[in-house]
């Protein structure tokens, strides 16, 4: 497998013209001018290194009953480099796996090829992270397939163009001898809110200019349809914006002989987006350990080569491959200049997949490569890193939002959003077209290193269980084609504040403020398919809500243990809300979801949930249960009051990519000061379940009136 998500690159960029005012301190001034003479000079003092690098990387995807892991990768190298020879990498070991589809660990594709890209030259400060299936190492190359991203380097010649500079913090590196290193940290602001510009803090040595530690972050998320412009036609509209948010990038450095700084740790997190339905989280970490450095002291540094041409280039590779075959090694080019070194891989698969040197696996007791202490401190000054800067961006109206239920019938519109750099504006407008009813929202977005927090005003049509996503995709597809709506709905206009973790950390809480006036949801229209076959197939009636005028807040908190389906998992939350006004009310319900292994063949899960409330609660305010998400045999609202409980069991055998499952769910919603196990109702059914169970298909029987059958497909599930 592939993965080519993203690639950092720190690389040299030339932009012309030097801006004095650029600098927001004198010593700011100096640190970049000692830097970036250093940086036009090479160290080839070291002659040769031995070192033990050993990688991971976890691709998730985040869902709403718990999140899942798509990808990981382990690997572990020894690297035996020398100067002007060929070097050895020995494999220790190697595995990936698929763990939500396909668990079994295998050997990672085009290994024999791909380890040369961590023997480094200590010479070059080019690192990258991430993986391509065609490595443009020459930026002259256009025949490469490489999708990467290229900082411009705040060091480079002429980087006033793109940024400001101010110092920070300092820090004293006391070693044994008593020697003494100052450190000082060069704030990095970006003049525009550029993909290829990076906002973060450069650790430098005071005495050899050197950076030796590196907290970064794109000056904004990467946007497919920005960034790769109309190569895009072929994407879906309901999947976009595509994007890829760093939270951060870090490179730390440890000294070695007490002269060389050498790369330690490499870390970062991202999560990639696709429209408003799937984040997938990305986490890597490298780290660099056992070093042997040998190197002659006395060698002076040189200055940096010219960038080659292509010409010299491609030279230099066609010289290299000719060697491939003659020699039995491998080449990496770059500039021209070509690293030969030749890959030690033990034929016994087992004895890689199983090596006690591989980093520890995601979803173990202790799954961390970097301990969480040295993360803690490699991301210390995250939150403080420069702010972006004002800038005025105008995104182009997305058109053709659509969805569809009893209530609008087909609800057309469009989205549209400016940038302003530290804050964002966003609007939606859409018509109904079952009697014209506007929906219209606008909101202001800021975001921190720890939360977004977003205000908006707004006339909509809401749904009474926003966790069943009954505006959704899912939802509207099986009001049209099957002619079964499962959500309820009312008309909402006014005001609310939400606030919530940044896309790049888990969603562990949502806090929403609000004062709104509700208003009652007629059914308009009874369209579908099923409709247009037979006419006496119509849409149920939608609830009659109260009218109200209602100031409240409602918080939830989230949690989850464990992400590999191979072993335990558990997640819960829990949510409070309050609101005064027309009705005055206290709700408070809570979800704890099991799943486990039950021996080698078959694996179970257990959903419990309940919830209550003190007051007099208005309709829209009632736990509605029936459907897909809250009990299965059943349409929506099939039972609703201001207090509920349910439970679900599952079976199904344990290889997560295609499952059969065996399921029964049992529950009730009614008054709080009535409602018992008594007279429940209860489905039974099999499903078919695919990618540990991000797409279901059930089949089940509700065994208590309404007794029937139902087909229900839909998305995230317990197996």
């Amino acid at each position: 497998m592939i993965i080519t998500p993203l690639v950092l690159l720190l690389a040299v960029q030339h932009p012309g013209g030097a801006d004095s005012s650029a600098y927001l301190d004198p010593t700011a001034g100096r640190l970049v001018a000692e830097a970036r003479a250093r940086r036009e000079t090479i160290d080839r003092s070291i002659t040769a290194y031995r070192t033990r690098m050993r990688e991971r990387i976890g691709v998730g995807v985040r869902a709403l009953r718990r999140d899942r892991m798509l990808y990981r990768r382990e690997l572990a190298l020894h690297i035996d480099w020398q100067r002007d020879s060929i070097a050895r990498i020995d494999v220790l070991g190697a595995r990936q796996s698929v763990p939500a589809a396909v668990p079994k660990r295998e050997l990672p594709e085009d290994l024999q090829g791909d380890v040369g890209d961590y023997a480094f030259d200590p010479a070059d400060d080019r690192l990258t992270i991430g993986f391509s299936e065609s490595r443009r190492d020459n930026p002259n190359d256009s025949t490469s397939g490489d999708h990467r991203l290229e900082f411009q380097h705040p060091l480079a010649s002429g980087s006033e163009a793109n940024y400001r500079f101010a110092t920070g913090d300092s820090s004293v590196i006391i070693f044994p001898d008593g020697r003494r290193i100052r450190l000082r940290e060069l704030r990095i602001t970006p003049r525009r809110i550029d993909v290829r510009l990076m906002t973060g803090s450069f650790w430098i040595d005071e005495g050899s200019h050197g950076v030796v530690r590196a907290l970064i972050r794109p000056a904004r998320p990467f946007d497919f349809e920005q960034d790769i412009g109309d190569k895009d036609d072929d994407i879906p509209g309901f999947v976009k914006p595509i994007k890829v948010d760093v939270r951060f990038l870090t490179i730390d450095y440890g000294l070695w002989a007490g002269r060389w700084w050498m790369p330690r740790l490499i870390a970062m997190d991202a999560v990639a987006t696709a429209g408003s339905f799937l984040q997938m989280p990305v986490r890597y970490e490298r780290v660099y350990d056992e070093y042997e450095v040998t190197g002659d002291t006395t060698t002076r540094r040189a200055p940096r080569p010219p960038v080659a041409t292509e010409a010299e280039d491609s030279i230099a590779r066609a010289a290299c491959h000719e060697r491939e075959e003659r020699e039995q090694i491998s080449c990496k080019c770059a500039n021209g200049h070509c690293l030969a070194f030749t890959v030690n891989m033990p034929t016994d698969t087992t004895a890689l997949l199983s090596s006690t040197l591989l980093p520890p696996e995601f979803g173990s007791s202790d799954d961390s490569l970097i301990t969480a202490g040295e993360m803690q401190e490699l991301t210390r000054g995250l939150g403080k890193l420069p702010a972006a800067p004002w800038q005025f961006s105008a995104r182009p109206p997305r058109w053709g939002l659509g969805r569809y239920n009893r209530v609008e019938g087909l609800s057309l519109g469009a989205r549209g959003e400016l940038d302003l750099g530290r804050l964002r504006v966003d609007g939606a407008a859409r018509v109904a077209t079952s009697d014209g009813t506007p929906d219209l929202e606008a909101g202001i977005v800021r975001e921190t290193g720890g939360a977004r927090l977003r205000a908006a005003a707004y006339y909509r049509l809401a749904a009474v269980d926003p966790t069943a996503h009954s505006l959704g995709i899912g939802n509207s597809l099986g009001s049209l084609l099957l002619g079964r709506d499962d959500g309820d709905y009312f008309r909402a206009g006014g005001v609310e504040l939400t606030i919530v973790p940044p896309v790049t950390l888990p969603q562990g809480f949502a806090v929403r403020l609000y004062a709104e006036r509700q208003r009652v949801a007629l059914k308009r229209t009874n369209f579908s398919l099923p409709h247009a076959l037979h006419g006496d197939h119509v849409f149920r009636s939608n609830i009659t809500a109260d009218s109200a005028d209602q100031l409240g807040a409602s918080v939830t908190l989230r949690a989850q243990r464990g992400i590999d389906p191979a072993r335990s998992q558990w997640t819960t939350d829990a949510t409070l809300d309050a609101s005064a006004g027309t009705f005055g009310f206290v709700r408070g319900s809570g979800t704890l979801r099991l799943t486990a292994p039950l021996g080698p063949r078959l694996v179970g899960a257990v959903e419990l949930a309940g919830g209550t409330s003190a007051g007099t609660v208005p309709v829209q305010s009632f736990w509605y249960l029936g459907g897909p998400g809250t009990l299965r045999g059943y349409g929506g609202g099939v039972t609703s009051g201001d207090a509920f409980w349910r439970t679900r069991v599952e079976l199904a055998n344990r290889w997560p990519g295609a499952r059969v499952v065996l399921f029964a769910d049992v529950g009730r919603a009614g008054s709080r000061d009535h409602l018992s196990l008594a007279k429940s109702l209860a489905g039974v059914g099999v499903g078919a379940s695919f990618v540990d169970g991000l797409i279901r298909l059930d089949v089940t029987r509700a065994v208590r009136g309404p007794t029937g059958w139902r087909i229900d497909f839909y998305t995230d599930a317990a197996l």
